[in-house]
């Protein structure tokens, strides 16, 4: 197992793990060796984990792996979608587990690593001993629906309009069509294109993430990263295109199988990009272990009340 090189003086071991199929996904052992283990999943699909991340957590006092999901990040092949589905996801989590020989973890993860969250406990209940959560992301066809059928275009007209226009008119009958439509642009073996449509993916997904709106300012940050663009584009348009390989409402089906585990949800009342009505869905089906938190924030985890209450929990709850 190569070595991955890193800066972090809080990370205690790091390198990248074989997980089949050709893959290897990038990891991090960091903060307090003597701390309970918390496996941190990362949004997206395809976002990868950042060193902001780390301000949820406590070094002194908290043990946290970190990983980038196939396909992104540090993770090998780079924005690949072959034998990259749900499944994979959640199996590379139990494989890097075992591999650091934890027996039972805290989870934690926002938007898209909520629902990786909830699908991992699903699939391995005696794995998890707690759960914490922010930007809830059920996995339902209607919260798909919502984001690609331009439900949020009234509080953002701009960037819904940038994104659709490229969408041949007849191509914007469904959500599914206007995935289908980028999916194709964004996997074209013309870079140009690729990259081209990657960003204008990104772009209308970041326009509704923060309360702090500036579709000329959000344009320079996303144009300023092509790969991150191509990596969170390619995967984004892949999984939704195929329901994220999961059936539908699966998590609401299942929830009798993990709602004995304690629950912290914080979820931003302004989310524009996984709005409240999954979170108090979920908090209503789960039952008194689901303790929910909504503030004034939207989706970003960095937004000041959202970032409060989630290290307050990690610090009360997560120790």
């Amino acid at each position: 197992m190569a070595k991955a090189k890193t800066i972090d003086p809080y990370v205690r071991k790091n390198g990248h793990l074989s997980v089949g199929d050709g893959h290897e996904i990038y990891w991090e052992d960091w903060g307090n060796p003597r701390g309970f283990p918390i496996l941190h999943l990362h949004g997206g699909p395809g976002a990868g984990f950042n060193e902001k991340h780390k301000l949820l957590y406590n070094p002194n006092k908290h043990r946290v792996i970190f990983h980038d999901q196939r396909g992104c990040g540090k993770s090998k092949p780079f924005a690949d979608i072959s034998d990259n589905t749900t499944q994979h996801l959640i199996s590379d989590i139990e494989k890097l587990r075992e591999h650091l020989g934890i027996d039972k973890a805290y989870i934690s993860g926002g938007s898209w690593g909520s629902t990786l969250t909830m699908l991992y406990a699903i699939a391995y209940p005696r794995r998890v001993e707690k759960m914490m959560m922010w930007g809830i992301f059920l996995l339902r066809q209607s919260e798909i629906d919502y984001l690609y059928q331009g439900v949020p275009k009234h509080t953002f007209p701009e960037a819904w309009t940038r994104f659709i226009s490229l969408v041949p008119p007849r191509k914007r009958t469904s959500s599914k069509k206007v995935i289908d439509f980028y999916a194709a642009k964004i996997q074209s073996k013309d870079k140009k294109t690729a990259l081209k449509y990657a960003a204008e993916w990104n772009l209308w997904e970041s326009s509704t993430i923060s309360l702090s709106y500036d579709l000329s300012a959000t344009e320079r940050e996303v144009f300023d990263d092509p790969d991150y663009n191509l990596a969170i584009s390619k995967m984004e348009s892949h999984y939704f295109k195929n329901g994220c390989f999961v059936p539908e409402n699966y998590i609401i089906k299942n929830i009798r199988k993990i709602n004995h585990i304690p629950c912290y949800v914080i979820q931003g009342r302004f989310d524009m990009c996984t709005p409240p009505v999954s979170a108090i869905d979920l908090a209503s089906a789960y039952g008194e272990k689901l303790n929910l938190q909504i503030v004034r924030a939207g989706h970003l985890r960095t937004e000041p009340e959202t970032l409060t209450a989630l290290r307050s929990i990690a610090l009360t709850e997560l120790i």
